[in-house]
């Protein structure tokens, strides 16, 4: 395992704001695993912290795949993890709404870019996500609509369900809010059907 620095913002009041990620195995750079984007989301802190002990222990062991590299970032936003909030410093801004980033934007559009050019060559990228609704939900994997999307690979995970919404054209403001109440309908409904056949 080794520890990399993706993305380090210097302060002048307090620590530097420093997103890290582990890395196991070397060559390809074939996954990587993104846990908290949100100050509120500490299941997937968790869950990271989870898959680097294994992935470890994996290491250690010689099994994983020769060649083959992952990368692991428990906490894309450290700061509103450490501060309570959800979202990023006074503006409340939503740094999973801030990609692909701009390196001459605000706070939270330079985090998202630094961390994109870091992470941008993996093959395949797998981030936690929470929903900004509160309630109960259907476990699933989302995978958007790029025409390199397999259905397949995503059964892998093992969920339930696998939906894949079209990608919005660019520009589109928020595409995830307005994917996420069709999405959210649609996972209802299948689960509803899916306890009536049993």
């Amino acid at each position: 395992m080794e520890t990399k620095e993706l993305f380090r913002m210097k302060s002048n009041y307090r620590e530097d704001m420093l997103v890290q990620g582990y890395r196991f195995g070397k060559g390809e750079k074939a996954a990587c695993i993104a846990g908290a984007v949100r100050g509120n989301e500490i299941q997937q802190l968790y869950i990271c912290s989870q898959l680097v002990k294994q992935l470890k222990e994996l290491e250690n062991k010689g099994c994983i795949n020769a060649n083959k590299e992952i990368m692991v970032i428990p906490a894309i936003n450290p700061f509103s993890i450490n501060t309570g909030k959800r979202f990023w410093g006074i503006g409340d801004i939503d740094i999973n709404r801030s990609f692909p980033g701009n390196q001459e934007g605000d706070t939270t559009s330079r985090i998202a870019a630094g961390v994109l050019e870091q992470i941008r060559d993996y093959t395949y990228g797998i981030q936690f996500a929470s929903f900004y609704m509160p309630g109960e939900f259907v476990p699933h994997v989302r995978m958007m609509e790029t025409g390199f999307q397999s259905p397949s690979l995503a059964n892998l995970f093992g969920l339930p369900y696998v939906v894949i919404p079209q990608t919005p054209p660019r520009g589109h403001q928020n595409p995830q809010l307005q994917l996420a109440e069709p999405i959210h309908r649609r996972l209802q409904r299948l689960h509803q059907q899916n306890r009536r056949t049993r």
